[in-house]
């Protein structure tokens, strides 16, 4: 049988088994265990299958997963973004939108201690969105800034998705860190400028609060940050100083949080279960899905399906550049009804060896893969951050509504993406000078 027909036939079938409502992980194994036994007569390619999940499942790197995810829901859980929201909207509140900017402000800023997008959306929405639709805010605006604002945690670093990129890829996880930097700040500053440009054109979309700070008050309130801050320092510090590694940095800032909420008397036994049951179903979820991944990675390429794949793209007459566009245009759609996590582990073994092949930089790519993936939290109809904003005011939120105001922040999804392969060095520039090679 050709090349084309196996991989045709796998994904269709990939394709049936999530539409009958299969979770995605046991999709991927199912099928890699079928396909196991058809290409491998006997135990041989099974043993293969168990053999390559286990192999990924066992690596170091991996151990810093459960550790960011701890960090996210103490922070979540202990209210411990309180404080910078609060100094972010003294600053804020006086521009038109200015709530909804000190929204977006904030998500890039928890980004730095988050890696999650639900937890980063949940912190934002439960700070941010009774305010904003206490104020008469437009409430599907309000919904689409609270889950854009969310979804810049998977990019910002510390993201569990670059780190789980980095692994299947082989590429250092400090360095993709580094990479999404820039890219993040670039796509807070033109949500901001979004917001800023709406309400000015439509202020009734978002009323202007008359409340005014000075800038004594404004400046005497900087040092309630101090928490947020000590983590970031903790956690980018000994990374880019070479004190620690990705893995043991995630340990000493999820320590130091930890210490934080009980010196401020937030944490207690009730709420680090809560924490601790909320981590282990996360981690759970995604260690099956590396595990559903990883398998159906190795069907594909023992089977010869990527090296095909992979000599069919190269031998095409065009440009690298065009057969990144349309990878991204691919993901975009797979966005719309796939977790981003999965999309990650599911794709990336069968478009690693065509980035390779093509001299495609894999760093590059794996920061547009990211952008591409905060489209899709917020992404219609399947998009995780827009239910988790239904979620938080059920009976407020119209759903509808929400769809249609997290378009325009899709689109600036887009233009990043298209600011990042105009201008690659946006993405290698920071990782070249904190990463030396």
């Amino acid at each position: 049988m050709e090349w084309y027909w196996i991989l045709i036939i796998m994904m269709v079938s990939l394709t049936v088994l999530l539409c009958l409502g299969l979770p995605v992980a046991f999709s991927l194994g199912f099928l890699s265990m079928i396909a196991a036994l058809v290409f491998w007569p006997g135990t041989t390619g099974l043993y293969g299958v168990a053999l390559a999940g286990y192999g990924h499942m066992s690596s170091f790197t991996l151990v810093c997963v459960p550790l960011f995810i701890l960090m996210a829901q103490i922070v979540m859980h202990c209210e411990l973004g309180r404080d910078t929201y609060e100094v972010a909207d003294r600053f804020m509140r006086s521009l038109p939108g200015g709530l909804g900017i000190t929204s977006t402000c904030f998500g890039a800023i928890f980004g730095a201690v988050c890696g999650a997008s639900t937890a980063g959306t949940a912190t934002v929405g439960l700070l941010s969105l009774p305010e904003m639709l206490r104020r008469k805010y437009n409430e599907g605006m309000a919904g689409a800034i609270v889950a854009f604002s969310g979804a810049l945690s998977i990019l910002i670093p510390p993201s569990v998705i670059l780190i789980l990129y980095g692994t299947l890829a082989n590429e250092s996880i400090g360095a993709l860190f580094a990479g999404g930097i820039i890219p993040g700040i670039l796509m807070a500053i033109f949500g901001m400028i979004y917001i800023w440009l709406v309400v000015l054109v439509k202020p009734s979309m978002a009323p202007r609060d008359n409340t005014r700070f000075t800038w004594k008050e404004k400046f005497g309130s900087l040092w309630k940050v101090w928490t947020l801050l000590l983590v970031v320092v903790l956690l980018l510090g000994t990374i880019y100083t070479g004190i620690a590694t990705p893995t043991e940095a995630s340990a000493i800032a999820c320590l130091a949080v930890f210490i934080i909420a009980c010196i401020r008397g937030t944490m207690n036994m009730v709420t680090l279960r809560k924490c601790i049951i909320q981590t282990v179903r996360t981690t759970s979820m995604i260690g099956w899905i590396i595990i559903g991944a990883t398998s159906f990675g190795y069907v594909i390429i023992y089977s010869g399906c990527a090296q095909a794949l992979t000599d069919w793209v190269v031998g095409l007459p065009v440009s690298p550049m065009f057969v990144v566009a349309v990878l991204m245009l691919g993901y975009i759609v797979l966005g719309m009804f796939l977790d981003p996590a999965a999309i990650v582990m599911m794709t990336t073994p069968i478009v690693l060896p065509i980035l390779l092949g093509l001299e495609i930089n894999v760093l590059w790519f794996g920061i547009l893969m990211t952008v591409n993936m905060c489209c899709g939290n917020i992404s219609p109809p399947m998009g995780l951050n827009l239910y988790v904003v239904k979620g938080l005011m059920p009976d407020q939120i119209n759903l509808k509504k929400l769809f249609i105001g997290a378009i325009p922040f899709m689109l600036i999804d887009v233009v990043v993406i298209a600011v990042l392969m105009i201008f690659p060095a946006l993405v290698t520039w920071l990782p070249s000078i904190m990463i030396p090679t």
